[in-house]
């Protein structure tokens, strides 16, 4: 059996691990500020989850309690029924900006 001693340590890991987390916060932060925008309606951004594996960042938006009224009056009327939650998903790519 071979065994091989790598030097990692855990300094360095904690900060690249503190480097994601923070990132994964302003990406978080950065949607729930302009995925609202995306709607000529009230919605309410609920939970954002970051997939590790896939590199992305899900989130669920729902119309918000105004919504049914908003989308009624743009549409002349009409009873609007808003059931369940929208689900986006965003992949996540490095930019080399200098």
């Amino acid at each position: 059996m071979v065994c091989y001693n790598i030097a990692i340590t855990m300094g360095t890991l904690n900060e690249e691990m503190a480097d994601v987390s923070s990132d994964v916060d302003h990406v978080r932060a950065k949607l729930r500020e302009e995925v609202p925008d995306f709607f000529e309606f009230d919605v309410a951004v609920g939970n954002i989850v970051y997939n590790a594996n896939a590199n992305s960042v899900s989130v669920s938006v729902e119309p918000s309690s105004r919504a049914r009224d908003q989308l009624s009056d743009q549409l002349g009327g009409v009873n609007v029924k808003t059931d369940g939650a929208l689900e986006f998903e965003f992949r996540l790519t490095e930019s080399t900006s200098e």
